[in-house]
């Protein structure tokens, strides 16, 4: 029996939805470096017209090895189901048809969880956590950690943006799941090779184009509702990752047609944070970074939801069962009301640098902020929303 040892980590039915006029491929711009005689290298760009089986893939990357056996089962069984899985979903979010948005939600969310994690992008960033698996334990890990960003996608707004009016349309990288952080550039800390900003900080938002023409944007709440007022690198509130959430499944913005100008913003941040390689229906959409002229933080504006249809996220939910019972949960998938005696207002603005910390030196230190966390990034620091545990004793 042969084995599948050709991976694609971006689903060939996938890149299809890129495809324009008919045609059965795309035009795939990818960065090669080439060893020079003198010992040097340089990086050039290739670009050549594929089709689906021709690119998006690596040989063995979700291969297990047992001494002299090949092990394709990753492949063939998980991978196989989701992607099947996925495909109805996707194709489900390309409808207006809510009801169908309804039965393909939570295989949609596992379907994206999945893309982010199973790259090559995904996998070295999981290798870097953990550099001490090999093959077979990165895949067993991988497998492990694939849904660890469903509940706090779930629990924010939902957006799907539309280019069908615009002449430039939504291309596809090699990392297909994008996360944007405009306090992040892509020569940050926080983005270098092969992280991206986390997205449980506040101004995190994902992207991911379903097609050439719909593109799905989540941002979390609290920064959509105050982008201005948020600290884009401090943690959402609740930011736990695996627990029981409940979402409002038919809940997703979906009237706002973006121009040419704005698709080509979005096309520059897919392409900014692939790893090496990208493609589209048109070459001509390859090369965005030469008609943006906004730095980094600027292109924030485009991917905010609109403030007029913020209404339809958080408050909080109860539900009643047959057999009496409850259940409580507020806008950020907490099941116990908010302690408001726990929270504390720190003026960051007005903080001085002989003034006492406001982390509330919970390491009770009790040091003024110039010694204790002025040089500390601010997704380093101490939360200076709550009483630590010191402050409430």
């Amino acid at each position: 029996m042969s084995k599948t040892r050709d991976n694609h980590y971006v689903p060939q039915w996938y890149q299809k939805g890129f495809m324009i006029n008919g045609r059965d491929d795309l035009s795939h711009l990818r960065k090669r470096t080439i060893a020079l005689p003198n010992g040097d290298a340089k990086v050039v760009d290739s670009k050549n017209w594929f089709k689906p089986a021709q690119c998006f893939y690596q040989t063995d990357l979700y291969t297990t090895f047992f001494g002299s056996h090949i092990n394709d089962e990753i492949e063939r069984k998980l991978f196989s189901q989701i992607d099947d899985n996925g495909s109805g979903a996707v194709k489900a979010f390309l409808t207006d048809d809510q009801s169908n948005w309804h039965n393909h939600f939570q295989d949609f969310f596992e379907y994206l969880d999945s893309q982010k994690i199973r790259t090559p992008k995904g996998l070295e960033w999981l290798q870097s956590k953990y550099s001490y698996l090999d093959q077979n334990k990165l895949m067993l890990e991988m497998q492990s950690i694939r849904m660890m960003n469903c509940t706090l996608w779930k629990e924010g707004v939902r957006e799907l943006v539309s280019a069908k009016t615009s002449k430039v349309k939504f291309i596809v990288s090699d990392h297909p799941v994008t996360v944007y952080n405009y306090a992040c550039p892509p020569d940050s800390e926080l983005c270098q090779y092969p992280n991206d900003p986390d997205i449980s900080l506040k101004g995190s938002q994902t992207i991911f184009p379903l097609d050439q023409d719909r593109c799905l944007i989540l941002t979390n709440l609290e920064y959509a509702k105050d982008p201005e007022g948020s600290n884009p690198l401090e943690q959402r509130t609740n930011a736990t990752r695996v627990r029981q959430s409940m979402a409002k499944t038919i809940e997703f913005i979906n009237n706002r047609e973006l121009t040419a100008e704005e698709v080509t913003y979005i096309n520059y941040i897919i392409k900014s944070r692939s790893k090496e390689s990208i493609a589209a229906g048109n070459k001509d959409w390859l090369y965005p970074e030469e008609s943006v002229s906004k730095d980094w933080a600027e292109l924030r504006h485009v991917l905010m939801p609109p403030s007029d249809q913020l209404h339809r996220y958080g408050g909080e939910m109860f539900i009643g069962y047959e057999d009496g019972t409850t259940y409580y949960q507020d806008a950020f998938g907490r099941t116990t009301t908010q302690h408001e005696q726990l929270r504390k207002n720190t003026d960051k603005k007005s903080l001085g640098r002989n003034d006492r910390c406001g982390c509330g030196c919970g390491c009770g230190s009790g040091r003024k902020y110039k010694r204790c966390c002025l040089d500390i990034p601010e997704h380093h620091r101490t939360t200076w929303s709550y009483y630590s545990i010191r402050e409430r004793n």
